[in-house]
């Protein structure tokens, strides 16, 4: 397989350090290409074996109509040399669905050829062309072969039903909120959104109960991991013109770009906690300063759910905040949109202060028409067979390297930094290996707490007690980083005020440490842990 025609990288300077990636979704099975380097014809040099449905014959697999999710993303740049660990967030290039129902009528490898189509703004773009071959394996008698003509009726039959379907939804509900947009002009209102490929659809295609397997935990480790996805402008790529739908990327596109704006978040997270079994909803609303917003609400109790059995969990904070709070009036203005995969609610009530959680009330929430059996045909993710949850999984992908060698690299850049800094204002350095294990523990609890919501200080400072004594003063400053560009951390570092004044410490009477963390997350996320610590006579005392 290979590229050819890659025209935004005819000009070497713009393929200077930059990879192309495949990202394979189907069903469950999620792979990964070997990055090849950025060229104008780049050589993808993949062979990828994808397991179909167990099934009696070729003309049963006709019946399997999902598609195998095709996403290319670039990542680095002509700085990518100094942080070989992480090339930085991808940048989405292209997301195909490749009809692989083809080779049905074929007895052996059939040729690939596709033109590519960029995203966004850039669909009418060609990005490139893929050569390849599509093979079904095995190759079976020449008797078991489905006609062209019956593949090519099979698709062209599941498009029309699906465009039909679209069309009458589209129809009744653009009617529908022809009689109420005049009460909502000034609100945050979502009906539809198009995806990266500007397929528009109602807001309800794009959550699905989503099961996070062996990826994540617990509900709140589906919020710490969402939360330390990278972030981009809050308002997904909007088509031009005013209250235009939003475009929002699937969710393969989003864990191969790392980012993901906070509406995406609020998306990812609400299918997880559905997956969990919560009775989750995303809700798109303003934040305290009147902005748009978007984050999961999960009601305890149903519609019989008072205040107290009502959290929002925030994808931009990664925190958590009941309804009967003070919290929540200082975090959340209004509620303009409620939904899950089946059913959409509009919130009458102009502030969050307003506003029950019983979706009964009509007082406060108006139903969006939109029936069950239309919310399934146009489903973005696929059930598996027999159940509501997606067929698509979460994958913990591995790190360049051991964790336990890259939090040591980390330590050993820091360190070499830190000497260098003191030196130059002519202060002589001396790192304490014992302070640095202990470090490791507040770490672990810094994480804990992030992740949790639950603080672990006792057992650490029992232990800081033993160390040292009451003439002494330990200052730590620990920082937390979701990416591994190490070359950004000692800018963001030195920023601080407090660690400006921990590296002027007098040298006689003073030990450093540095301590770094490393936790991976699903889909190559990482929350890194960085602490500066040292410790010094208390004030007055030398």
């Amino acid at each position: 397989a290979g590229g050819r025609a890659f025209l935004d990288y005819l000009d070497g300077r713009d393929a200077e350090g930059r990879e192309l990636q495949w990202h394979v979704s189907f069903g469950p099975q999620r792979l990964r290409g070997r990055p090849a380097p950025a060229s104008v014809e780049p050589r993808f040099d993949d062979t990828f074996f994808l397991e179909l449905p167990s099934a009696v014959s070729r003309t049963a697999l006709l019946a399997h109509s999902q598609a195998v999710h095709l996403v290319l993303a670039c990542r680095g740049g002509p700085t990518a040399a100094e942080d070989p660990w992480e090339a930085g967030p991808g940048t989405l290039l292209c997301s195909h669905q490749l009809e692989w129902r083809r080779c049905l009528a074929a007895a052996g490898p059939q040729r690939l050829t596709v033109e590519l189509q960029g995203v966004g703004r850039r669909r009418q773009l060609s990005i490139g062309v893929l050569h390849g071959d599509l093979e079904l394996r095995p190759a079976g008698q020449p008797a078991d072969l489905v006609p062209e003509v019956g593949v090519a009726a099979q698709i062209n039959s599941e498009e029309h039903k699906r465009e039909d379907v679209m069309r009458q939804v589209f129809e009744r509900m653009d009617r529908w909120w022809a009689d109420c947009h005049e009460l909502y002009k000034a609100r945050h209102i979502r009906l539809f959104a198009q995806t990266e490929t500007s397929l528009f659809l109602p807001v309800t295609s794009f959550i699905t109960p989503l099961e996070a397997g062996r990826a994540l935990d617990s509900p709140v480790h589906a919020l710490r991991w969402v939360a330390l996805l990278g972030g981009e402008q809050h308002v997904a790529k909007v088509a031009e013109g005013n209250g235009a739908e939003p475009r929002w990327n699937t969710f393969p596109v989003l864990f191969a770009k790392g980012r993901a704006t906070v509406e995406e978040k609020a998306l990812l997270l609400c299918s997880l906690l559905l997956g969990f079994s919560l009775d989750a909803w995303c809700c798109l609303g303003t934040d305290a300063q009147g902005q748009p917003h978007a984050w999961a609400v999960v009601r305890a109790r149903g519609d019989g759910s008072r205040p107290a059995d009502v959290t929002c969990w925030d994808p931009r904070s990664g925190l958590r905040v009941q309804v009967d709070d003070a919290s929540y009036l200082t975090s959340y203005s209004s509620m303009d949109t409620l939904f899950n995969g089946r059913r959409l609610y509009v919130c009458h009530a102009a502030a969050v202060a307003q506003a029950s959680f019983d979706l009964e009330d009509s007082r406060c929430w108006l139903p969006v028409p939109l029936d069950a059996d239309a919310s399934e045909a146009l489903r973005l993710y696929p059930g598996r067979r027999g159940s509501d949850f997606a067929a698509l999984r979460l994958r913990r992908w591995g790190l360049p390297l051991d964790t336990e060698v890259l939090e040591e690299a980390i330590e050993q850049r820091l360190q070499g930094v830190v000497r260098s800094h003191r030196e130059a204002a002519g202060l002589s350095t001396r790192f304490n290996d014992h302070l640095s294990q202990l470090m490791h523990v507040a770490l672990a609890n810094c994480e804990f707490e992030r992740a949790l919501g639950v603080p672990q200080v006792a057992d650490f400072e029992a232990m800081a007690q033993r160390v040292f004594n009451q003439n002494e003063v330990l200052q730590a400053v620990p920082a937390q980083f979701n990416h591994l560009r190490i070359s950004l951390y000692w800018p963001a570092l030195n920023e601080r005020p407090t660690v400006r004044a921990l590296l002027a410490l007098p040298p006689a009477a003073s030990a450093f440490a540095v301590r770094s963390r490393v936790v991976p997350y699903p889909e190559g996320a990482v929350a890194v842990w960085v602490l500066l610590a040292a410790v010094g006579p208390a004030a007055g005392r030398s």
